[in-house]
């Protein structure tokens, strides 16, 4: 700023140099906020541009929720049916948040408010580690972008788990924040958010605390901060104790073999179109490769490498399936590329490489939305089918498909739920998962509908006529015979048949 002295007086004339930097900041600042915005259109329009969001598990966490807010509804039966059992359980978040939103908001309404939270909760995220951890390199947080709607977070429905990816790496940052300035507040309020991310999801909580023991031993950090970041994990810790000891029953493990875990590397770039999961590989290969190669400015960053590695380990010797929860070993996968974003310094290349990722974020995301748009119809048909049987019924889903992956159609029933009161035994009530019981003691031939029809378990055909109202069969064909000797066909649409039941019979809650 310069000054013209006239006098007694001092006047301040404008630098020309500061105008045309604050302009250029203005600019930058606007062009920024236009990028995201555009972004996070494009991430939400799968969500937003159709009714029924195709994601596998999502109908029926929602009408769980939905039932769990209904529960003293004189408009509903579901007490007579269901039962809330809440408790210091992990996994509690999406529950907490889904009712609590239908306070105020429709239940479709506050599931797409909840999903949206799950898509624009992570690059953010990711971009405050990024840059606690890999300073200079925050353009790296754009590949997050591709982890947002993958198959093995969003698509099949685990939507606390894309939660706790959010969180997690909030907490990190905020970590490692701590870890530079270890100011008090810093660390009660990273109690309150390990807290949290425990409530959230284990898979994230143990993350974190994996991250965090691995960063400090390879930084050789004093043991005071050792056990001060340890105290962070004391509360989840005591939780999961309480949980592991009573809260839950006796979850059982698989292992997979090696081949398993080689494909589990590939879990993070899974979409709708193999074509594009091919290209996505091609372009992260190619990336890593650009790199690297002929750059003055790469860096490796030995320490979040090793962090890396300590993960990559931890995948190896989890099981595959633990209790009900399945491919719990490639659920690290996200998380361990993301802490691999922060081994390495790229330089300048962090930047160009925007433009390419940006490029494949909107082929994936406009692959989805062509999906999920082109589903709409066989999904809208098999709603057609709700008003075939009346409010209050009890309802027994059954699900057969030919392809080994889970279908929309899985767990399509439970808008019914939502839409006409049913009770079914289908509803996700986990011990220690959700707070969440089944009171009305039904038989129940298979521990989900879409098993039901593939195993090769006897089925009591008698007892599910004495215990049910209807039966919604989805690719039931191998079983029709069985199926019209029970009841009558009330609806017929493609895959979908609806039979009315000839003789239920008054059930007996278990209080």
């Amino acid at each position: 700023m310069a000054t013209i002295h006239d006098g007694s007086r001092e006047t301040a004339r404008p630098n020309p140099l500061d105008r045309l930097t604050a302009i250029q900041w203005s600019t930058d600042r606007g062009l920024l906020i236009g990028l995201f915005s555009v972004l996070g259109a494009i991430l939400l329009a799968p969500v937003w541009t159709v009714h029924y969001p195709p994601l596998i598990d999502y109908p029926n966490h929602l009408a769980s929720t939905f039932v769990l807010a209904h529960l003293k509804d004189p408009a509903f039966h579901f007490s007579e049916f269901y039962a809330s059992n809440w408790s210091p359980t992990p996994y509690l978040a999406m529950d907490l948040i889904l009712v609590g939103l239908q306070q105020f908001l429709p239940v479709m309404l506050a599931g797409r408010i909840f999903l949206s939270l799950c898509l624009l909760a992570v690059p953010p995220a990711v971009w405050f580690f990024i840059r606690q951890a890999n300073p200079g390199q925050e353009s790296l947080a754009f590949w997050s972008l591709l982890l947002s709607s993958n198959m093995y977070f969003f698509m099949y429905g685990f939507l606390n788990l894309q939660l706790a990816f959010a969180l997690c790496f909030v907490v990190l940052g905020l970590w490692l924040r701590y870890l530079e300035n270890p100011r008090p507040i810093r660390w009660w309020l990273l109690l309150v958010a390990v807290s949290a991310l425990y409530f959230t999801h284990l898979v994230g909580y143990g993350v974190a605390g994996i991250v965090v023991t691995s960063y400090l031993l390879l930084k050789r950090r004093s043991a005071g901060e050792m056990l001060r970041s340890w105290l962070l994990f004391l509360p989840g810790a005591i939780f999961y104790l309480l949980w592991a000891t009573h809260g839950r029953g006796n979850w059982s493990m698989a292992f997979q073999g090696l081949g398993w875990k080689a494909k589990g590397l590939l879990a993070m770039m899974l979409g709708y179109s193999p074509a594009l999961d091919f290209l996505t590989l091609l372009v992260i290969a190619g990336c890593i490769l650009w790199a690297g190669s002929d750059n003055r400015e790469f860096r490796w960053n030995c320490n979040w490498l090793g962090v890396a590695g300590c993960l990559f380990a931890v995948y190896l010797v989890l099981p595959s399936n633990y209790g009900s929860a399945t491919v719990v070993d490639r659920r690290l996968m996200p998380f361990l590329f993301v802490i691999a974003l922060a081994g390495a310094k790229v330089g300048k290349r962090a930047k160009l490489m925007v433009p390419i990722v940006l490029l494949l974020f909107v082929l994936r995301t406009g692959n989805v939305e062509m999906n999920f748009l082109s589903i709409q119809p066989r999904l809208e048909n098999l709603a057609q089918s709700f008003s075939f049987i009346p409010k209050d019924s009890r309802v027994l889903p059954f699900i057969a498909h030919q392809t080994e992956n889970p279908l929309p159609e899985d767990h399509f029933w439970a808008y019914g739920v939502i839409e006409r009161g049913w009770f079914s035994p289908y509803l996700f009530h986990d011990r220690g998962v959700q707070p969440f019981q089944v009171k009305l003691q039904t038989y129940t031939p298979s521990p989900s509908p879409e098993y039901l029809l593939t195993r090769n378990e006897p089925i009591d055909w008698k007892q599910i006529e004495a215990d049910y109202d209807y039966l919604w069969a989805y690719g039931a064909d191998q079983n029709a015979l069985s199926l019209k000797a029970i009841g009558k066909l009330v609806f017929d649409s493609g895959n979908l048949q609806v039979f009315r039941l000839d003789h239920p019979k008054p059930l007996e809650c278990n209080h």
